[in-house]
């Protein structure tokens, strides 16, 4: 059972570095292809909330095959998710930084 609840946490940590990590990406190729730098802040502030709401709905999808759950063990694929999601995101921005 230990084992089971291990390959869950770590399959949400990789799901959601790898979402992290993608949305990123593909809002700092948007901005830098079609934005110019004045309206770039609005364009982050709108695109952060949506890689938000979509990063909720991929952990919700990615979740469905772990049914049934108690709800201690949905709040920490949920933290371990936002965790990883964060990190992702933190390590693509040092990324796109050093060859920028």
């Amino acid at each position: 059972m230990k084992k089971q609840r291990l390959s869950q946490l770590i399959n949400m940590a990789l799901i959601g570095f790898e979402t992290g990590a993608i949305l990123l990406l593909l809002g700092d190729l948007t901005q830098y292809v079609l934005l110019d730098p004045e309206g770039a802040n609005l364009f982050e502030i709108i695109y952060g909330v949506i890689a938000v709401i979509l990063s909720l709905i991929i952990f919700y999808e990615s979740n469905k095959k772990f049914y049934p759950l108690t709800d201690w063990q949905y709040q920490g694929n949920l933290l371990v998710f936002e965790v990883s999601f964060f990190v992702g995101i933190f390590i693509a921005k040092i990324i796109i930084d050093l060859f920028i």
